[in-house]
């Protein structure tokens, strides 16, 4: 009898692991062939796609992207709201060799005072195998941006003239230097909006792009770095600067892509960049890019915005 039970049980748990695997290896393959379908679409090859780490877990964790100086490497976080272009932390300072310049004082987007930093000078650096020399950039600390430690920022300017591709779900960046063939994007899977440039000063490498709210257009502000997005409110209490709260959820218009972006926090002072033809009502972190599974690329060739629902 107990001989006939351990043949069930043992059948029953093979049976199990079966299902469990067969869905696993289903979902990797899924993972591929939706890999090589925007890789395709858009013109890269394969050696231009990159596995791409992530700071903190789940669905408030930003993307970070790996850099060399002085034969280390570092992961820095990929945040496009990095005005400055490129920011170490204290954590990775004994590793860097530098000439200190002077002092600096770091300000929020709004232009309020958020610390001082230490300005530097580094001979090179290495960002997916293109070397930059002769670097003048910060070492801050870590706990003036997070609460966690981490290595650094790097931004935008970093990749001009470039196409960046993010896949947050398939843990995938890709970047070319070639121009997309914009003829093998279908319109029902990607939408394509121009980016606006701010002329407010160190803001020139921001993303900004158009949307509607309640059928009137807006601008939406696009920061891979944080993991909280925001709604301007004017009437609320809120402010940015504080732990976000008042969480409510709101409909965005994006081209053609109809979104609800969840627990996004009202605030009364969303930083409003120069130059723009709206309002800058959103700004969309990478909270919202998990929770509306955004396929996002940057084309700062022909300076567009391209989303797609994967």
């Amino acid at each position: 009898m107990k001989s006939k039970k351990a043949i069930i049980f043992i059948s029953f748990l093979s049976a199990i692991i079966l299902l469990i695997s067969g869905y696993l290896t289903r979902k990797f393959e899924l993972a591929l062939i939706r890999d090589k379908t925007w890789s395709n679409d858009l013109g890269y090859k394969e050696n231009e796609i990159h596995k791409l780490t992530f700071h903190f877990a789940g669905d408030r964790s930003v993307p970070q992207i790996p850099i060399q100086v002085n034969n280390y490497e570092f992961n820095l976080i990929f945040d496009t709201g990095c005005g400055s272009g490129l920011q170490f932390t204290n954590v990775v300072e004994d590793k860097i060799d530098y000439i200190l310049l002077n002092q600096i004082e770091e300000l929020n987007r709004d232009g309020s005072h958020r610390g001082w930093s230490k300005r530097i000078k580094i001979d090179e650096m290495i960002v997916f195998e293109e070397m930059y020399k002769d670097i003048t950039t910060g070492i801050a600390d870590w706990s003036m941006y997070s609460s966690s430690k981490f290595d650094g920022l790097i931004g935008l300017s970093y990749f001009a003239s470039k196409v960046i591709t993010l896949d947050y779900a398939g843990h995938r960046i890709a970047i070319s230097s070639n121009p997309i063939d914009y003829s093998k994007l279908e319109a029902d899977q990607y939408v394509v909006l121009p980016l606006y440039k701010s002329i407010s000063q160190g803001q020139q490498d921001l993303l900004f792009f158009e949307a509607e709210y309640n059928n009137q257009p807006i601008m939406v502000y696009l920061d891979t770095g944080k993991n909280s997005s925001y709604f301007y409110n004017p009437d609320c209490s809120s402010s940015i600067n504080d732990k976000p709260d008042n969480l409510i959820d709101i409909p965005l218009k994006i081209g053609d892509l109809e979104l609800t972006l969840t627990d996004i926090a009202e605030v009364n002072d969303l930083a409003q960049a120069k130059g723009l033809p709206y309002i800058t009502m959103v700004e969309l972190n990478s909270d919202q890019i998990w929770k509306c599974n955004l396929l996002v690329t940057m084309d700062l060739i022909e300076q567009k915005i391209i989303l797609k629902k994967i």
